[in-house]
């Protein structure tokens, strides 16, 4: 079983940020898969593991709540006997559609500028949006000690509408694009909190990530995933 290193940081971004931070995922990731595993992924010929992913979570500097409900589909790379994994890079996995329903952002400096005055800003969406995101990671799931673990990030390929609020300036409206992790660890820790199952076919379960040095101080990240094994 191979492991993404994600080392991305989770906090909202530009566009001009997305383009980057996807080479970044796609250039270290690359070193763990085989060219084999990415044939067989694409070609989803040993099966795809398709359902929901619901996950709220914290995360700071800048301060942001979010709220989104995910539809995904992961082609299995690699099948045997004792393990199913679905690996994939940026591009080889179907992109995700995924609600965003809450986020809301806030940022005080901790500095004074020079007028003495601390400022301040917060946004929140224009209204509920359903964009499409991509996925890149790894779900790996041990048929011996039926357990699973799943480490994904997920970039937005399209811009959200904010509302926003500065305290010296006043209203003003901006767009960006956001990033997504769910995972059973830290991204590349996956195997921290590997989650049971009782049938391969349907992977379901319920995790909370906790913030820790690992994480940077990030979460909860509050997670809940129902995958179905299609052949």
């Amino acid at each position: 079983m191979r492991h993404f290193l994600d080392r991305q940081r989770f906090h909202t971004f530009t566009a001009r940020d997305q383009i980057s931070r996807a080479l970044v995922i796609a250039t270290t990731a690359a070193t763990f898969v085989c060219s084999t595993g990415i044939a067989q992924a694409q070609s989803g010929k040993l099966g795809t593991y398709a359902g929901t992913i619901n996950v709220s979570g914290t995360e700071p500097g800048p301060k942001v709540n979010y709220v989104a409900s995910i539809k995904i589909s992961l082609p299995v790379s690699e099948r045997d006997g004792s393990s199913i994994s679905a690996e994939f890079l940026s591009g080889e996995a179907p992109n995700a559609t995924v609600l965003i329903s809450q986020w809301d952002i806030s940022h005080k400096e901790k500095s004074a500028d020079s007028g003495g005055q601390f400022n301040s800003y917060t946004c929140s969406l224009a209204a509920p949006a359903e964009i499409p995101m991509t996925p890149t990671g790894v779900l790996n799931v041990d048929l011996k000690t039926k357990k699973h673990t799943l480490s994904i990030t997920l970039l937005s390929t399209k811009d959200l509408a904010f509302n926003c609020v500065h305290s010296r300036s006043g209203a003003y409206k901006k767009k960006q694009g956001v990033i997504l992790y769910i995972g059973t660890g830290a991204p590349g820790m996956q195997d921290a909190a590997p989650q049971p199952f009782s049938d391969p076919a349907r992977l379901n379960a319920k995790y909370t990530l906790l913030p820790s040095a690992a994480t940077n101080g990030r979460g909860p990240i509050i997670q809940e995933w129902d995958l179905r094994l299609t052949k």
